[in-house]
């Protein structure tokens, strides 16, 4: 860096300070008296011996030593058990060839780290290989949950919950649920009787009044990567894209200096001076002292800001910016520097190589310019590097390439196919009123058929889904009961007693759709009135208007940067207007839907039957005696549709009496619940049968009366 500065924990003298004691006191000792032995003997800095928050059980130069055991166990120095550290004759050996200060241990212990990782590499599953190295870095003191593990592993939480139920681990019962709170149905593998949380408070983590752990003492997934990474387990990404603001850096616009001294940076006007690569944790804690006065989620953004431009940026990464309708495009060339601006503003600095030209912004994809709205400082890109790639290389730095304004690649195709006159037929409708359905969903991707029942909703929804997105079609049921949780994502209870984060269907079409732009995803909601729209789709209501806009998470991870609807995600719903009128629909609703008719006496389900029928070789009188049926029905709602005269079983001896008295007349009893209605005169099917009856030999009379044209 431009200004060094010391090490703010020195961890050599730490780490022999730890060894000393353990020789000194018999071997083995508890990790909370090994630490108070190490405070007796090591005068901390000021900084060491502070503490992150109030009452966290302790101070970050301890907190780093606990960390740093995990390479004083794999250089084989010491052991560590649920009974504490122990010593061995390398660890004795160690102490004995770094006297005084300790200088080089932690260099020696991190090297064998390393050395042990590399050759383990390949041994095992890669899932388990990761996760016992993650659970080795989960010290006394310290807890993760479930979702965290799942981040670094590339798994889910299921997963996760499964593997440590029947795992031996020392960590195991540091994993504890995304609430914070222990579970009390803890299971021990080895019987004892001792609860979760009895478990952690002996060790140090701290509860609160409400029984959450600690947040300053918790593991994150970016903390296990950072720690992974360094030590050979995880190989990190390739390359990653960054978008780093500077437009309206205190009230000034950055970035035609960043492009004409090629360099980028980020205000830390109050961050003290600290190393590139430094781990999440200790930036953390620096961040609630230096930005003691910020609000908590304000210094959680500084920490992601910090920790991504300080750690996980790197020499070659792509790196933009926006300024006045233009997105600027460069390439990190150096690591991270601490200068003092003119202004007097602190700032951190990388040299960058910036093209020359700039991008229209409005001739870049949605979900690219979604990202840019995220509130963060430094926002990872690294989703759209197949968008921002071709960007940077279509010009070179001196100009003379392509102008980028033109050279933004080309998205995959969203096409919905046009009805056929094959799907026309199948479902007994003209192909016109299907391709009126289609525009809607090419104009406004939320489409709503609606009805009485039986006039085939669902089943259309499902043909004209699968003529569309083919197997990329989901169905789900709305009820009164149905949930956000159960829709979209929520935590569930596993029989490991914790809890994980599942993905409903919803989620599961969205990302499946998000990995193949150029494919049609449908998801079916049948009967969508009989859910609470508002509650179900939570956050979610707000994109299904808004597309190129994001939302945060109910349920937000560390990873999240912003939630996206993709434009290829297409919802198609039903509803039963026997159940909700259409008048009852919010405006809200109405906003965000396109609604299509089914009525028994609208086309196209009108002529529905006659041509089922028809085409079936059955008797056309069926249809009329449904014509009658529907006659005699005031309320349009309530009338039958045409899918139960549709069975092979109702046309066979008997059937049609069958399907009258067991599923026509219920609908109308209840319909006329408490209303004086004779339902079995009214709408018996004898009666019905003789009102066609003499309308039809009306008709012939009438015919028989007409004068001869002749």
């Amino acid at each position: 860096m431009t200004e060094t500065s010391h090490e703010p924990v020195r961890s050599d003298l730490l780490i022999r300070a730890a060894l000393q004691v353990l020789a000194d006191d018999g071997g083995r000792l508890p990790r909370a008296k090994v630490l108070a032995h190490v405070k007796d003997r090591v005068e901390l800095t000021p900084y060491e011996a502070a503490f992150a928050k109030d009452g966290d059980a302790i101070c970050r130069g301890f907190t780093r030593l606990a960390w740093l055991s995990t390479d004083m166990k794999i250089a084989g120095w010491i052991t560590k058990t649920n009974a504490g550290w122990e010593i061995t004759d390398a660890g004795r050996a160690a102490l004995a060839s770094h006297p005084k200060g300790g200088e080089g241990l932690a260099a020696v212990s991190s090297q064998a780290y390393q050395e042990w990782a590399k050759a383990n590499r390949h041994g095992g599953s890669e899932f388990k290989r990761i996760l016992d190295a993650a659970l080795d870095f989960i010290d006394q003191g310290t807890w993760t949950t479930c979702g965290d593990l799942a981040g670094v592993t590339g798994t889910d939480d299921g997963a996760i919950s499964n593997a440590l139920w029947s795992s031996t681990a020392d960590a195991a019962h540091r994993v504890i649920p995304q609430t914070g709170k222990p579970s009390p149905n803890f299971h021990w593998p080895d019987g004892r009787q001792q609860t979760q949380r009895e478990a952690l408070e002996a060790e140090g983590v701290v509860f609160d009044s409400a029984g959450i752990a600690s947040e300053s003492q918790r593991l994150r997934t970016a903390d296990f990567r950072d720690f992974l990474e360094d030590r050979g387990i995880l190989n990190p990404a390739p390359r990653r894209a960054w978008l780093v603001k500077g437009s309206a850096v205190d009230g000034h616009d950055l970035t035609e200096s960043w492009r004409h001294d090629g360099y980028v940076s980020i205000r830390a006007s109050k961050l003290r001076r600290v190393e590139p690569g430094i781990s999440r944790q200790d930036l953390k804690s620096i961040v609630e002292d230096d930005f003691s006065q910020s609000a908590y989620s304000a210094k959680a953004a500084k920490v992601d800001d910090f920790h991504n431009f300080l750690t996980r940026m790197k020499v070659g990464d792509l790196v933009t910016t926006t300024s006045q309708g233009r997105l600027f495009l460069g390439t990190i060339t150096g690591d991270a520097e601490y200068v003092r601006s003119v202004d007097g503003a602190s700032r951190l600095r990388r040299t960058a190589e910036w093209q020359v030209d700039g991008v229209d912004y409005a001739k870049l994809p949605k979900d690219v310019t979604a990202r840019f709205r995220q509130q963060y400082d430094v926002i990872e890109m690294t989703q759209q590097l197949d968008v921002l790639e071709p960007l940077l290389a279509a010009s070179a730095p001196d100009g003379e390439g392509a102008p980028l304004a033109d050279s933004v690649p080309p998205r995959p195709q969203l096409v919905l196919p046009d009805a056929t006159d094959s799907l026309a037929e199948s479902l007994n409708v003209d192909r016109a009123w299907l391709e009126e359905c289609i525009e809607l969903l090419r104009d406004r991707p939320q489409l709503i058929f609606y009805g009485p029942p039986g006039t085939g909703k669902t089943y259309i929804a499902q043909a004209l889904a699968e003529h569309l997105a083919g197997d990329n079609v989901r169905l789900v049921q709305f009820h009164p009961a149905y949930s956000y949780e159960d829709f979209f994502e929520g935590y569930r209870p596993t029989s490991a007693g914790t809890f994980e984060l599942r993905p409903g269907p919803f989620r599961k079409t969205v990302d499946a759709a998000r990995e193949n732009p150029g494919v049609p995803y449908v998801l079916i909601i049948d009967e969508i009135n009989r859910g609470n729209l508002a509650k179900i789709f939570g956050e979610l209501y707000f994109l299904l208007e808004y597309r190129d806009q994001n939302v945060d998470l109910l349920y937000a991870t560390d990873d999240d940067i912003g939630f996206t609807l993709p434009e290829n995600v297409f919802i198609i719903g039903t509803m039963n207007t026997a159940d909700r009128s259409i008048a009852l629909v919010d405006a809200a609703m109405r906003r965000r839907f396109a609604f299509v008719s089914l009525h028994p006496s609208e086309p196209p389900v009108r002529d529905v039957l006659r041509r089922w029928l028809a085409a079936t070789g059955r008797d056309a009188g069926v249809a009329d005696l449904l014509d009658e049926l529907n006659s005699r029905i005031d309320d349009p709602d309530f009338r039958i549709g045409p899918s139960y005269f549709m069975r092979d079983a109702v046309h066979a001896d008997g059937g049609l009496e069958r399907a009258w008295r067991t599923a026509i007349l219920p609908l109308l009893e209840e319909h006329h619940y408490g209303d004086g209605t004779d339902v079995a005169s009214r709408y018996g099917l004898d009666a019905i049968r003789a009102q066609v009856a003499r309308k039809a030999q009306g008709r012939r009379d009438s015919d028989d009366d007409a004068p001869d044209p002749a």
